[in-house]
């Protein structure tokens, strides 16, 4: 009987470390993410803005203004790839990708509606960097300020506090996958 190794089982063991840890990060990530659209903090900490009068006075699409970016909670609706051993990448994607083709605003008994050229906008992205709504709009050529509510939160970059209890699991997945013994199949 002749055996052969075909893989390294420390690269497997690392593998699977790092996709547990992996998996770890991102879920703890994309909570943050969402607690921050709870409270209206960005991904450094900071709190939004408050809208303008007209911002809490208006309703679009028949809902009214919470708080900023929060308005019909579409934008919670992540989508998540976990890390697999094979694939050592966790991928966070935001629910909406396009804003509706049709928009229906109402403010102070003024109503305005109207149709998008194409498919809609993905005003998620538009938040993250901010933008100048156009000439036509119902507020022309107002600058919209840029509100990072999506990313990977300061707390969790190198040094931060969450990025030192990270470092911590890390060194756990490690030792765990290290020292668990090895299954024997038959």
């Amino acid at each position: 009987m002749k055996i052969t190794r075909n893989f390294d089982f420390d690269k497997l063991l690392k593998s699977q470390a790092l996709s547990e840890w992996l998996n770890q990060y991102g879920n703890r990530i994309n909570k943050s993410i969402q607690e921050g659209l709870k409270t209206a903090t960005d991904i450094n900490g900071k709190r939004f803005k408050t809208g303008s009068d007209f911002t809490h006075k208006s309703v679009q699409d028949g809902h009214a203004h919470k708080r900023p970016l929060v308005r019909q909670g579409r934008l919670m609706e992540t989508r998540k790839s976990p890390s697999t051993i094979k694939k050592l990448t966790f991928i966070i994607k935001g629910g909406i990708k396009k804003s509706k083709k049709r928009w229906n605003l109402t403010y102070e008994e003024s109503k305005s509606s109207g149709t998008r050229k194409g498919g809609g906008i993905n005003y998620g992205a538009l938040h993250n960097t901010g933008y100048k709504t156009s000439d036509k709009s119902m507020i022309p050529n107002k600058t919209v300020p840029k509100r990072e509510w999506f990313g990977i939160p300061s707390k969790f970059n190198v040094g931060g506090s969450e990025w030192n209890k990270m470092v911590g699991l890390m060194n756990f997945y490690l030792q765990k996958y290290v020292k668990t013994p090895m299954k024997e199949f038959k």
